[in-house]
């Protein structure tokens, strides 16, 4: 019989879209899926309200560091969020993956504001690069001491703050999205990634600790249906 979840702690073990060797054919069909599945959940909702958190009301340009962008679904909505507003977002997107990255310019040529580069967070070089960084979905998948020193990285990058846009590690949001995506899902990627996501993400008192080992200042910390999380660091 296989042993019952453990949310008290962090789940450590990786997940398939963690391998860069994936077949293109299933990436791109994995991206797709994830797509519709963040449109359905409201996913893109605690990315817009941060950066809108951290934007002077009279902003009207400004820069964005978007790391783990995956297929660039959110990074284009949080460009279209700021269009609609006549706010002009200069975005650079940034992926370990090349065909991940390829897939998202393709599905981006109508989105001049972001360049799409394969890229390291903990190789960047510099501090104060970007006016915002902002991360959707990507924190979770650092382990351990990786994951306070990511947001250390991020917020160095940053001029005014950053965004964490991250799951909440709840038993009905792995149950339900264990369900939803055996249902709704074809990919296998989706079916195995989704539930163990949520056992990688974080409760409320995580974001404490992360704040701290990480010397972050000024964090908040805000919970946003379905089960995310909204974290802001301000400078």
């Amino acid at each position: 019989m296989k042993t019952p979840p453990d949310f008290s702690v962090r789940a450590d073990e990786e997940e398939l879209m963690d391998d860069l060797t994936i077949a293109e054919s299933e990436l791109f069909r994995t991206l797709d899926e994830l797509e519709v599945i963040n449109r359905a959940l409201g996913g893109y909702k605690a990315t817009v309200a941060g950066i809108s958190k951290l934007l002077a009301p009279d902003c009207r340009e400004f820069s964005l560091l978007d790391v783990g962008c995956g297929g660039g679904d959110v990074t284009r909505r949080l460009v279209a969020w700021a269009r609609n507003r006549g706010v002009r977002a200069h975005v650079t997107a940034v992926d370990l993956s090349a065909p991940t990255v390829e897939y998202a310019r393709a599905k981006s040529r109508d989105f001049a504001e972001i360049t799409f580069e394969v890229g390291d967070l903990f190789e960047l070089d510099g501090t104060d690069r970007f006016d915002i960084v902002h991360g959707a979905l990507v924190l979770h998948h650092f382990r351990g001491e990786d994951a306070p020193k990511a947001l250390r990285k991020m917020y160095d990058l940053a001029r005014s703050g950053l965004v964490i846009n991250d799951l909440h590690r709840h038993p009905f949001a792995y149950w339900s999205i264990k369900v939803l995506t055996r249902i709704l899902a074809r990919s296998r990627l989706i079916r195995n990634d989704a539930p163990l996501s949520v056992l990688r993400a974080f409760v409320r008192r995580d974001w404490d600790d992360l704040g701290a080992v990480a010397e972050l200042p000024r964090v908040e910390v805000d919970w946003r249906w379905a089960f995310r999380w909204q974290v802001t660091a301000r400078k």
